[in-house]
């Protein structure tokens, strides 16, 4: 049989599980550098001063309904000092609605929603569950690559 066909059929798994990991890995890593960035940010109570439509509430097509989002924007004061700023195109929010969002100390213009460090841990975990899950397929294909190399060798040689 060719080996090259062998080789994708049986390392389906981890020719998938691998890369995804690695992808994780990286993602992960470059939000966990982001919430880094904004743990001196300070929280503060903001009010949604506009909500434009971004996209309208629809019906993908696995006819899952998906919510309208809008962009968002938000006043909120400190030191004294209203600022109003767009904070991204979310869904859930409407005009007059009451946000906390943290804001950089050093430029207040420069808010986010959250900085939790959970979600950059969870998307590291996964991946490395998802790498090391790959390379124990990869170890089991070749495995199962070389027994059937030798069971062919033990038909060929009668």
């Amino acid at each position: 049989m060719n080996k090259l066909i062998t080789f994708f059929r049986e390392s389906g798994t981890a020719r998938f599980f691998i890369p995804v990991g690695i992808i994780l890995i990286v993602f992960g890593i470059f939000v966990f550098i982001v919430n880094i960035n904004n743990k001196n940010y300070i929280q503060v109570d903001a009010i949604v001063s506009k909500a434009e439509l971004a996209e309208e509430a629809h019906y993908d097509e696995n006819d899952n309904y998906v919510e309208a989002t809008y962009n968002i924007y938000v006043k909120y004061i400190v030191d004294n000092n209203e600022y109003e700023e767009e904070l991204g195109e979310l869904s859930g929010y409407k005009e007059n609605d009451n946000i906390t969002i943290y804001y950089n100390p050093d430029d207040p213009t420069q808010i986010t929603q959250t900085k939790s460090i959970i979600i950059p841990i969870i998307l590291i975990a996964l991946g490395c569950a998802s790498l090391i899950g790959g390379i124990i397929s990869a170890k089991n294909a070749i495995k199962r690559i070389k027994k059937m190399n030798e069971q062919e060798r033990k038909w060929n040689n009668g």
